[in-house]
């Protein structure tokens, strides 16, 4: 019964109507302007950024996020790419560009919210709560840019992302959890 709520809502309805609606009010300007953001979810991009990151609180000892910034990125895409091959949703018509693997969830999105979202954790971690809300802020920006360019550029429905932001979340409050309880030190 899920399943048909889903297919006849999300499939057949609201994601064909939003994809038709993107489609229509594409530009070349939009296309280059998301096409840069959405840049900032690609692996290409996260993976030496991750690598840069790791290495930053590695060599300024700060190792205690480390672990936990891993497991809380892997995680997430692992979940990804088994919901992309459990469900075999293929991506929808009239994108901008190719996408060689499945449509749903977004990949993009699911690591926005994780890697992003542990940034910003650690950024408000290192600075003792200063400058929390531009922190905040920024990344939620960053991550709802990364979405609806995934939208704007039509490689992705709607219901993709916001299951990615689903994942994505889950994946970061396990990991913030964990970091809680078992890397950080509270009594410095």
């Amino acid at each position: 019964m899920i399943n048909n709520i889903w297919q006849n809502f999300f499939q057949n309805n609201f994601d064909k109507q939003t994809a038709i609606f993107f489609l229509a009010h594409r530009s070349d300007l939009g296309i280059n302007i998301f096409t840069v953001i959405s840049f900032f979810g690609n692996w290409q991009f996260l993976l030496p950024a991750m690598l840069v990151v790791v290495g930053l609180l590695y060599f300024k000892n700060n190792k205690k996020f480390i672990i936990p910034l891993t497991l809380t990125v892997i995680t997430a895409e692992f979940i990804t790419f088994l919901g992309k091959h459990w469900f075999h949703r293929l991506r929808p018509l009239f994108a901008v560009f190719k996408e060689t693997d499945f449509s749903f969830p977004s990949g993009h999105a699911t690591i926005a919210i994780a890697f992003y979202g542990y940034l910003a954790y650690i950024l408000i971690k290192l600075l003792k709560n200063k400058y929390q809300w531009l922190i905040i802020t920024v990344t939620v920006l960053i991550v709802a840019l990364i979405g609806f360019s995934r939208l704007y550029l039509g490689v992705h429905y709607v219901s993709d992302v916001l299951a990615g932001y689903l994942i994505g979340s889950s994946s970061l409050i396990i990991g913030l959890i964990m970091t809680e309880r078992y890397f950080l030190d509270d009594k410095k």
